[in-house]
C-alpha cells in the first residue's frame, strides 16, 4: 500500500514543523491521522475478502516477549483511570490516598466526591497521554505494515534524511542570520544556538542525532564502489573515480556533513557527546561485524566524514561550542535536584506510578519553600517514566525497548547485502542515541522525536528480514503491495 507509506512519511516530516509537534493541535491531528489512517487500512484489508498477504518473517519484527511488556504498559494506563473504591485506592496507591485527603482537609474537595477515586492522580491528564502512546504504538504498526520491500524501505531512509537535512540547514540560517525566529515567531530562549523548528536546542540536536547516523548508514552503503581492486595505478584510480554510479553516491556524503555541522551550532552538550560517540558505536560494529577489506574501507570513509564535520565546524567558528563546554558544567546541580526529587516520587509510587501525564503535579510536594523554579519534566526519560507508570507499566515499557534494541543489534550481524546493511546500522544507532540522550533530557516527550524514533525503530527490526538482495544490480524488485 503506497498510499499508506506516504502518509507515514508526511506524519514524520510535517509533525516536528509545529514546535517540534509540541502543541495541542498538532497532537490532535497526529492522533486523528493515525486513527484514520488504521482505519482506512483495515478496510482496504477487508475490502479484498483476504488477510494481509506477508512474509512468514513479518510476523518475527516483535518477537512475543516484547510485545507482551508493550500491552502490558497499555494495560496499566488503562488500570490508572479506572474508578475504583476509596479502600482500594488506600491499599494501591497509599500517597495518592492521603494527597486527596489533604484536599478535603483543605476544603477543596468534598468527601462525597472521593468515595470513588482513580490510582491517576489526574485522569484526564492520564487518558491524553494515553490516547497518545496509543497513536504511537498504531503509528509504528502501521509503518511496519507498510514496509514490505527494500525499495519502500529506502524511500522512508530518504524521506527521513531530507527532514534532517531541512531541520539543520533552517537552524543554520536562522542562526547565522540572527533572526532566531521558528517561522514567525521569535525564540528568545536559545538566541545564541541553532534550534530548527523546536524551542529547545536539546530537543533540536537530538533529531539531529537520530538521523545524522541513518544519513551515514545509506551512503556508506552506496559507497560500495569505494573498495578499490589491488594493484590499481595512479592512472586507473582516476578512471575509477569517474565512474558515473561512484560520483552519484559521493554526492551522498553531503546529507551526514549538513546534518553533523548543525548538529554542533545546536551548542547543546549532550548532544555533541553522543554525536562523537554515535562515530565510536558506528566504528565498533563495523570492527566486530567483519574484518574484511570493505569494511576496513568503510573506516576509512567514517573517519574522514568525522574529520571533513570537524574542520567545517573549525572554519565557520568553534569558539561558542567550546564556551559551552568550559563555562558550565555538564550536568548542572539543578539537574540532580531533579533527579532527587523524582526517586522520591518512584519511591512514594513505586508499583502501579503516579498516573500518566501527572509528573508536574506530582513533583510539586517534593519541592522545597525555597524552590521557586517549575519543573516540567525530569530531564531524564526513564526516571520520569517511573514516575508516572510505576515500576510495573514504566519497567515494562524501558525493559521492552530495550530488548528491541537487542534485537536490532542481533539482526544487524545477520544483515548481508549493502543496502540492508547500511540502512540497519543508520538506523539502529540513531535509536541508540536517543536511548542515551533520554538519561539527560526529555527528547522522546516531543511528539516530532517520538514519532521519528519509531520510525528508526521499525527500520531497525524490518529492514534485516527483507532478505538480501543485489541492490545495485539493476533487480527489479516487485511491490508486494497488500
Amino acid at each position: 500500500m503506497n498510499w499508506l507509506l506516504v502518509a507515514l512519511c508526511l506524519i514524520a516530516v510535517f509533525l516536528p514543523l509545529p514546535f517540534g509537534g509540541n502543541i495541542e493541535w498538532a497532537i490532535f491531528g497526529f492522533e486523528l491521522s493515525v486513527f484514520i489512517l488504521c482505519l482506512l487500512y483495515l478496510l482496504a484489508r477487508d475490502s479484498r475478502n483476504s488477510k494481509i498477504r506477508s512474509k512468514p518473517e513479518e510476523k518475527r519484527i516483535i518477537p512475543l516477549i516484547p510485545w507482551c511488556l508493550i500491552i502490558i504498559f497499555l494495560m496499566a494506563g488503562l488500570f490508572q483511570i479506572i474508578p475504583l473504591p476509596a479502600a482500594a485506592i488506600q491499599r494501591l496507591s497509599p500517597v495518592g490516598y492521603n494527597w486527596r485527603q489533604t484536599l478535603v482537609s483543605s476544603g477543596l474537595v468534598e468527601q462525597s466526591r472521593l468515595r470513588w477515586q482513580t490510582i491517576s492522580l489526574s485522569p484526564a491528564d492520564s487518558l491524553y497521554e494515553l490516547a497518545k502512546y496509543l497513536a504511537y504504538g498504531l503509528f509504528a504498526w502501521l509503518l511496519a505494515r507498510a514496509i514490505n520491500t527494500r525499495k519502500k524501505a529506502t524511500a522512508l531512509t530518504l524521506t527521513l534524511i531530507g527532514a534532517g537535512v531541512f531541520q539543520s540547514l533552517y537552524g543554520l540560517s536562522e542562526h547565522f542570520s540572527g533572526s532566531h525566529r521558528i517561522f514567525t515567531w521569535v525564540n528568545r530562549y536559545y538566541a545564541g544556538s541553532a534550534f530548527g523548528t523546536f524551542v529547545n536546542r536539546d530537543h533540536y540536536s537530538a533529531f539531529l542525532e537520530m538521523i545524522f547516523p541513518l544519513s551515514l548508514g545509506y551512503f556508506l552503503a552506496r559507497a560500495d564502489y569505494f573498495a578499490w581492486p589491488s594493484g590499481l595505478s595512479l592512472r586507473q584510480k582516476i578512471a575509477w573515480f569517474g565512474q558515473e554510479k561512484l560520483q552519484k553516491s559521493i554526492l551522498f556524503i553531503l546529507p551526514p556533513l549538513i546534518i553533523g555541522v548543525g548538529l554542533f551550532f545546536s551548542r547543546c552538550r549532550s548532544g555533541i557527546i553522543i554525536f562523537l560517540l554515535t562515530f565510536f558505536l558506528i566504528l565498533l560494529l563495523l570492527s566486530v561485524s567483519s574484518v574484511t577489506g570493505k569494511r576496513k574501507t568503510e573506516r576509512r570513509l567514517v573517519y574522514t566524514i568525522i574529520l571533513v564535520v570537524l574542520i567545517g565546524v573549525i572554519l565557520i567558528g568553534i569558539q561558542p561550542i567550546l564556551e559551552r563546554f568550559t563555562n558550565q558544567k555538564l550536568l548542572d546541580e539543578s539537574r540532580w535536584l531533579y533527579y532527587q526529587y523524582t526517586l522520591g516520587l518512584i519511591k512514594d509510587y513505586p508499583c502501579l506510578g503516579s498516573g500518566l501525564g501527572t509528573y508536574v503535579k506530582a513533583i510539586n510536594h517534593y519541592l522545597g519553600k525555597d524552590f521557586y523554579v517549575i519543573i516540567n519534566h525530569a530531564h531524564n526519560d526513564y526516571l520520569e517514566m517511573l514516575g508516572e507508570a510505576g515500576l510495573i507499566g514504566g519497567g515494562a515499557l524501558i525493559l521492552s525497548g530495550f530488548l528491541l534494541l537487542g534485537l536490532g543489534v542481533k539482526r544487524y550481524f545477520r544483515t548481508r547485502d549493502s543496502l540492508t546493511r547500511g540502512i540497519s546500522l543508520g538506523a539502529l544507532m540513531g535509536v541508540a542515541a536517543l536511548f542515551l540522550h533520554s538519561l539527560t533530557d526529555f527528547s522522546l516527550r516531543m511528539p516530532g522525536n517520538a514519532v521519528v524514533w519509531l520510525s528508526l525503530f521499525v527500520l531497525c527490526l524490518k529492514v534485516p528480514l527483507l532478505g538480501p538482495a543485489q541492490y545495485y544490480s539493476g533487480e527489479r524488485e516487485e511491490d508486494e503491495d497488500d
